[in-house]
């Protein structure tokens, strides 16, 4: 991470293998040229490998090999070859201007209830930024207002004018005109391996920039995301991440807890069409109910993405399913799919299990503690041959029904549950169906199915699955084609 506060105050540099703190210094003083003093070469004589390559005049550049050349033929600024932290604080410096701090308050208080960044795109004056950092304001415009802060100290409201749900962006603008200038957006995706630098607000610790890697899409996952290895702290969510040459090529979106240095990046093409959309403040016109609606149709639409039919295809050539004591289950059933087995023996109670647990790398924020779109399941193999059948039946039935059924109940409503028994192919089971509606989104609904077989004295299967933020039909339509996978061939 490199963090880098304005000239004059403290700063901050942490790079791999070494943290450099303190007051901001002066640039230092160049050494004695003593080989020329002893009769070095001429400057017409090539640069050695030690020596920084001589400086070109403005509209051109001088490779390696001291060819002089157009600027125009370059694909990237010469900052890959200055040292890490000058190439940081260049880019820094050249974006501080174009970038700012989004807050948001709740009611009157004086105090942010949440914050994030933004940057200015465009010659119209509007601010880009991530849909989670304004979405309570989107949602509750009567509770919540938002203020931008310039990095010169000018403050003032901000009003929505349009959102991307599913690429967690989001348009704002200034109520007043600001003369702040826009950065560059390129809708090509920088090739893997290009070096790359994101800004941003982390943790009230002023303007902040962070080098690292740009590592291409992701390969695996339902939204297109750029991996970005770099940090991405808390607050930075918004801002720009650029290019070596200061080119905007995507979002600050995300970082996945307890890894360290990997961040997702929204590519910069996902903003174009939403400028295009940003014709007027979102809660002009619109009450709250309609908002909430708006954007709940947003995420629905997402759905068909995640629960649509499975990719087989896709998914590569690895099986989309599993064989585990004759059970055959669905395992990864798309490529955005992650699956992990484990085993496990517990002697005192006679059983032995194999735990097959998947997740989709699915989800969208529509407040920040509350994601929908997900789905995951798992499969527990259960076989006792030392257990009476009853007491093999009665420990089945005690694991099926620790089933943890989470959510906020600021959220959703109370589950309500059916069980039934059913035939599947090859055997019969007990399944519970739970559903539960959301709160302020009319249409969505936490699905949670309990799977657990009955067709033999000494081994069973208890699968349990969990669709969050879906609609009712999609997400049923998903759990009928789920059991439909399910066989046994004892």
């Amino acid at each position: 991470m490199l963090c880098l506060c304005a000239a004059g105050l403290a700063w901050m540099l942490v790079v791999p293998g070494r943290v450099i703190g303190g007051e901001a210094a002066p640039a230092p003083t160049p050494a004695p040229d003593t080989a020329a003093e002893a009769g070095a070469p001429s400057e017409a004589t090539a640069p050695s490998e030690d020596e920084a390559p001589p400086a070109a005049v403005p509209g051109q550049r001088i490779t390696e090999q001291g060819e002089v050349i157009a600027a125009e033929e370059v694909e990237e600024p010469d900052l890959a070859e200055l040292p890490l932290s000058n190439a940081a604080r260049v880019r820094l410096d050249s974006a501080r201007d174009s970038v700012v701090l989004v807050r948001g308050f709740f009611g009157a208080a004086a105090t942010s209830a949440f914050h994030g960044t933004g940057f200015v795109v465009g010659n119209e004056g509007f601010i880009v930024t991530n849909y989670h950092v304004v979405s309570e304001a989107v949602l509750h415009p009567r509770r919540y207002r938002l203020e931008y802060v310039t990095s010169d100290g000018r403050r003032g409201r901000l009003r929505v004018y349009a959102v991307d749900v599913r690429n967690d962006l989001a348009v704002v603008k200034p109520e007043q005109q600001l003369d702040l200038p826009a950065l560059r957006l390129r809708t090509d995706i920088p090739r893997a391996g290009a070096r790359a630098y994101s800004i941003g607000y982390p943790l009230n610790l002023g303007l902040t920039i962070t080098e690292g890697v740009a590592n291409g899409l992701v390969a695996s996952g339902f939204d297109q995301r750029i991996h970005y290895t770099g940090a991405i702290n808390s607050g930075m969510s918004g801002g720009p991440a650029l290019d070596a040459g200061g080119t905007v090529y995507g979002v600050n979106v995300s970082v996945i807890s307890g890894r360290q240095l990997v961040g997702f990046v929204v590519p910069a093409r996902h903003i174009v069409p939403l400028l295009r959309r940003a014709h007027a403040p979102l809660d002009e016109g619109r009450t709250p109910g309609q908002l909430r609606a708006m954007v709940a149709q947003q995420a629905q639409a997402y759905e068909t993405v995640v629960l649509g039919p499975w990719d087989t295809e896709s998914a590569g050539r690895v099986d989309t399913t599993q064989q585990i004591l004759g059970f055959r289950l669905p395992t990864r059933i798309g490529p955005s799919f992650e699956c992990s087995t484990t085993g496990s023996s517990d002697a005192p109670q006679g059983l032995e299990a194999e735990t097959i647990s998947c997740t989709g790398r699915s989800g969208v924020l529509l407040l920040l503690d509350l994601e929908v779109g997900h789905v995951g399941f798992q499969h527990r193999v259960l076989r006792a041959p030392r257990l009476a059948p009853l007491q093999f039946a009665q420990r089945v039935n005690d694991i099926a029904g620790s089933h943890r059924r989470q959510g906020s109940a600021q959220h959703v409503a109370a589950f309500a549950c059916k069980d039934a028994l059913v035939s599947l192919d090859g055997f019969e089971a007990r399944i519970t169906t739970c559903a539960r509606q959301y709160r302020l989104f009319s249409g969505l609904y936490d699905l949670a199915v309990t799977v657990a077989s009955i067709s033999s004295d000494e081994r069973a299967v208890i699968t349990q699955l969990d669709l969050r933020g879906v609609g009712f039909e999609a997400g049923m339509q998903f759990v009928r084609r789920f059991l439909g996978a399910m066989q046994w061939n004892p």
